[in-house]
Protein backbone atom coordinates (compact mmCIF):
# COMPACT_ATOMS: atom_id res chain seq x y z
CA UNK A 1 0.00 0.00 0.00
CA UNK A 2 2.19 2.65 -1.54
CA UNK A 3 1.82 6.78 -1.21
CA UNK A 4 3.16 9.71 -2.23
CA UNK A 5 5.27 11.55 0.80
CA UNK A 6 5.81 15.13 0.63
CA UNK A 7 7.91 15.09 3.53
CA UNK A 8 11.47 15.43 4.49
CA UNK A 9 12.91 12.05 5.54
CA UNK A 10 14.44 12.15 9.12
CA UNK A 11 14.24 9.09 10.93
CA UNK A 12 13.75 5.42 9.55
CA UNK A 13 10.94 3.21 11.11
CA UNK A 14 11.89 -0.45 12.28
CA UNK A 15 9.99 -3.22 12.95
CA UNK A 16 10.32 -6.16 15.51
CA UNK A 17 10.34 -8.94 14.54
CA UNK A 18 12.66 -7.67 11.17
CA UNK A 19 10.13 -9.05 8.65
CA UNK A 20 6.81 -7.49 6.87
CA UNK A 21 4.86 -10.70 6.80
CA UNK A 22 2.79 -11.87 10.11
CA UNK A 23 0.52 -14.51 11.72
CA UNK A 24 -2.69 -13.89 13.44
CA UNK A 25 -2.58 -12.65 17.03
CA UNK A 26 1.14 -11.81 16.74
CA UNK A 27 3.04 -9.20 18.50
CA UNK A 28 4.48 -5.88 16.52
CA UNK A 29 6.55 -3.38 17.49
CA UNK A 30 7.47 -0.07 16.01
CA UNK A 31 9.93 2.16 16.89
CA UNK A 32 11.05 5.08 15.04
CA UNK A 33 14.98 5.96 14.52
CA UNK A 34 15.61 9.65 15.14
CA UNK A 35 17.92 12.23 17.12
CA UNK A 36 15.19 13.92 18.37
CA UNK A 37 12.03 13.42 20.46
CA UNK A 38 8.00 14.16 19.16
CA UNK A 39 8.01 11.33 16.62
CA UNK A 40 4.87 9.35 16.03
CA UNK A 41 4.01 6.08 14.30
CA UNK A 42 1.36 6.18 11.83
CA UNK A 43 -0.51 4.17 8.74
CA UNK A 44 -2.96 3.89 6.25
CA UNK A 45 -4.68 0.64 5.60
CA UNK A 46 -8.01 -0.37 3.93
CA UNK A 47 -9.97 1.11 6.83
CA UNK A 48 -8.15 4.13 7.96
CA UNK A 49 -5.84 7.20 6.60
CA UNK A 50 -3.16 8.26 8.14
CA UNK A 51 -4.27 7.09 11.68
CA UNK A 52 -1.71 7.87 14.55
CA UNK A 53 -1.10 4.97 16.82
CA UNK A 54 -3.26 4.66 19.45
CA UNK A 55 -5.16 2.89 22.44
CA UNK A 56 -7.38 0.46 20.48
CA UNK A 57 -4.97 -0.81 17.80
CA UNK A 58 -1.61 0.00 19.65
CA UNK A 59 -0.04 0.94 22.90
CA UNK A 60 1.23 4.19 21.92
CA UNK A 61 4.89 5.32 23.44
CA UNK A 62 7.46 7.66 22.92
CA UNK A 63 8.60 7.53 19.19
CA UNK A 64 7.63 4.03 19.45
CA UNK A 65 3.95 1.93 18.68
CA UNK A 66 3.62 -1.66 19.99
CA UNK A 67 0.27 -3.85 17.96
CA UNK A 68 0.55 -6.57 21.10
CA UNK A 69 -2.33 -8.81 19.30
CA UNK A 70 -1.94 -8.55 15.23
CA UNK A 71 -5.48 -8.80 13.24
CA UNK A 72 -5.36 -8.79 9.79
CA UNK A 73 -6.93 -5.70 9.52
CA UNK A 74 -3.79 -4.21 11.07
CA UNK A 75 -1.96 -4.53 7.08
CA UNK A 76 -1.63 -1.35 5.94
CA UNK A 77 1.43 1.35 5.66
CA UNK A 78 3.46 2.28 8.52
CA UNK A 79 5.96 5.14 8.90
CA UNK A 80 6.98 7.83 11.42
CA UNK A 81 6.01 11.67 11.37
CA UNK A 82 6.63 14.71 13.52
CA UNK A 83 5.14 17.92 13.66
CA UNK A 84 7.28 19.97 11.54
CA UNK A 85 7.22 18.11 8.50
CA UNK A 86 9.53 15.07 8.95
CA UNK A 87 9.07 11.32 8.17
CA UNK A 88 10.42 8.00 7.68
CA UNK A 89 10.56 5.14 5.04
CA UNK A 90 6.88 3.64 4.40
CA UNK A 91 7.28 -0.31 5.65
CA UNK A 92 3.82 -2.45 4.40
CA UNK A 93 3.24 -5.10 6.42
CA UNK A 94 0.77 -7.71 5.96
CA UNK A 95 -1.31 -9.54 8.99
CA UNK A 96 -2.73 -13.10 7.81
CA UNK A 97 -4.81 -16.04 9.66
CA UNK A 98 -3.11 -18.03 7.29
CA UNK A 99 -0.46 -20.37 9.21
CA UNK A 100 1.78 -19.69 6.37
CA UNK A 101 3.84 -16.88 5.69
CA UNK A 102 7.12 -15.75 3.89
CA UNK A 103 9.57 -13.80 6.03
CA UNK A 104 11.30 -11.75 3.78
CA UNK A 105 13.51 -8.49 4.42
CA UNK A 106 10.95 -5.43 5.67
CA UNK A 107 13.28 -2.63 4.14
CA UNK A 108 14.95 -2.49 0.79
CA UNK A 109 18.15 -4.58 0.32
CA UNK A 110 21.46 -3.36 -1.14
CA UNK A 111 22.32 -4.48 -5.05
CA UNK A 112 25.08 -7.30 -4.52
CA UNK A 113 23.93 -8.00 -0.94
CA UNK A 114 22.81 -11.60 0.27
CA UNK A 115 18.93 -12.21 0.98
CA UNK A 116 17.51 -15.40 2.84
CA UNK A 117 13.34 -15.98 2.12
CA UNK A 118 12.45 -18.10 5.24
CA UNK A 119 9.03 -19.71 3.91
CA UNK A 120 7.40 -20.46 7.57
CA UNK A 121 4.51 -22.89 9.13
CA UNK A 122 2.86 -22.58 12.57
CA UNK A 123 -0.61 -23.30 13.69
CA UNK A 124 -2.22 -23.50 17.27
CA UNK A 125 -0.81 -27.20 17.67
CA UNK A 126 3.33 -26.04 17.74
CA UNK A 127 4.46 -24.10 20.23
CA UNK A 128 7.39 -22.43 17.64
CA UNK A 129 7.43 -22.29 13.58
CA UNK A 130 8.94 -24.96 11.18
CA UNK A 131 10.50 -24.10 7.85
CA UNK A 132 11.73 -27.88 7.62
CA UNK A 133 9.58 -28.71 4.85
CA UNK A 134 9.97 -28.66 0.92
CA UNK A 135 8.85 -25.27 -0.04
CA UNK A 136 8.55 -23.91 -3.49
CA UNK A 137 8.98 -20.07 -4.07
CA UNK A 138 7.55 -17.73 -6.43
CA UNK A 139 8.38 -14.40 -7.81
CA UNK A 140 5.46 -12.24 -9.41
CA UNK A 141 3.57 -15.05 -9.35
CA UNK A 142 5.58 -17.30 -11.56
CA UNK A 143 8.14 -20.56 -9.62
CA UNK A 144 11.29 -19.92 -9.28
CA UNK A 145 12.73 -22.36 -7.19
CA UNK A 146 12.04 -25.81 -4.56
CA UNK A 147 14.41 -25.67 -1.58
CA UNK A 148 13.93 -28.81 0.60
CA UNK A 149 14.09 -26.72 3.97
CA UNK A 150 11.92 -24.09 3.93
CA UNK A 151 14.93 -21.36 3.10
CA UNK A 152 15.98 -19.79 -0.29
CA UNK A 153 19.44 -18.15 -0.36
CA UNK A 154 19.46 -15.16 -2.87
CA UNK A 155 23.47 -14.63 -2.85
CA UNK A 156 24.18 -12.23 -4.93
CA UNK A 157 20.52 -9.94 -5.45
CA UNK A 158 20.01 -7.95 -8.33
CA UNK A 159 17.94 -5.12 -9.22
CA UNK A 160 16.04 -7.53 -11.54
CA UNK A 161 15.24 -9.83 -8.34
CA UNK A 162 13.40 -7.09 -7.47
CA UNK A 163 8.97 -7.93 -6.94
CA UNK A 164 6.54 -9.71 -5.30
CA UNK A 165 7.60 -13.42 -3.40
CA UNK A 166 5.51 -16.01 -2.07
CA UNK A 167 5.87 -19.30 -1.13
CA UNK A 168 3.66 -22.07 -1.13
CA UNK A 169 4.02 -25.79 0.99
CA UNK A 170 2.47 -28.06 -1.35
CA UNK A 171 2.11 -31.06 1.29
CA UNK A 172 -0.10 -29.04 3.12
CA UNK A 173 -1.82 -27.25 0.44
CA UNK A 174 -0.70 -23.57 1.84
CA UNK A 175 0.43 -20.55 0.05
CA UNK A 176 1.73 -17.40 1.69
CA UNK A 177 0.66 -13.83 1.04
CA UNK A 178 3.01 -11.78 -1.42
CA UNK A 179 5.17 -9.62 -0.20
CA UNK A 180 7.47 -7.15 -1.77
CA UNK A 181 10.60 -6.78 -1.93
CA UNK A 182 12.52 -4.26 -3.00
CA UNK A 183 16.11 -3.68 -4.48
CA UNK A 184 18.35 0.08 -4.43
CA UNK A 185 21.05 0.60 -6.47
CA UNK A 186 24.51 0.20 -4.71
CA UNK A 187 26.40 3.49 -4.35
CA UNK A 188 29.86 3.44 -5.32
CA UNK A 189 32.09 6.06 -3.94
CA UNK A 190 34.44 8.02 -6.42
CA UNK A 191 37.73 6.87 -7.03
CA UNK A 192 40.81 9.09 -5.41
CA UNK A 193 43.19 10.41 -8.53
CA UNK A 194 46.08 8.16 -8.63
CA UNK A 195 48.70 9.18 -7.37
CA UNK A 196 52.53 9.05 -8.58
CA UNK A 197 54.94 6.51 -6.76
CA UNK A 198 57.26 8.32 -4.55
CA UNK A 199 60.54 7.80 -7.05
CA UNK A 200 58.30 9.65 -9.63
CA UNK A 201 57.19 12.81 -7.49
CA UNK A 202 61.39 13.24 -7.14
CA UNK A 203 61.91 12.99 -10.79
CA UNK A 204 59.42 15.23 -11.43
CA UNK A 205 60.66 17.14 -8.89
CA UNK A 206 64.15 17.32 -10.29
CA UNK A 207 63.19 17.92 -13.90
CA UNK A 208 61.13 20.97 -12.77
CA UNK A 209 64.17 22.37 -10.90
CA UNK A 210 66.67 21.47 -13.99
CA UNK A 211 63.99 23.29 -16.14
CA UNK A 212 63.93 26.70 -13.95
CA UNK A 213 68.14 26.31 -14.21
CA UNK A 214 67.72 25.92 -17.61
CA UNK A 215 65.72 29.24 -18.25
CA UNK A 216 67.44 31.36 -15.63
CA UNK A 217 70.63 30.53 -17.21
CA UNK A 218 69.02 31.72 -20.77
CA UNK A 219 67.83 34.73 -19.49
CA UNK A 220 71.06 35.56 -18.00
CA UNK A 221 72.87 35.22 -21.32
CA UNK A 222 70.14 37.47 -23.04
CA UNK A 223 71.26 39.87 -20.60
CA UNK A 224 74.50 39.94 -20.74
CA UNK A 225 74.56 39.79 -24.88
CA UNK A 226 72.15 43.10 -24.55
CA UNK A 227 74.47 45.01 -22.24
CA UNK A 228 77.55 43.86 -24.54
CA UNK A 229 75.11 45.02 -27.71
CA UNK A 230 74.46 48.32 -26.14
CA UNK A 231 78.17 49.22 -24.80
CA UNK A 232 79.17 48.46 -28.24
CA UNK A 233 76.74 50.92 -29.72
CA UNK A 234 77.56 53.86 -27.20
CA UNK A 235 81.43 53.38 -28.13
CA UNK A 236 80.93 53.78 -31.64
CA UNK A 237 78.65 56.96 -31.25
CA UNK A 238 81.90 58.30 -29.10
Amino acid sequence: MEFAQLCLILSSLTVSPERSQFRHYETIILSCAANSTGWMVRRNTSYHFSQKCQFGWGVPKESSCKIDTAYPSDSGAYWCENNHGGCSNVVNLTVTASPLILESPVHPVTEGDSVTLRCSYKDERLISSTSNFSTNFYKDGQLIGEEKEGRMVITIISMSAEGFYSCEDPSRGKTSEKSWVGVRARVIPPEDPPTDPPHFLWIRIAAGALIFILYAVILLLCLCSIRRWARGRAAARK
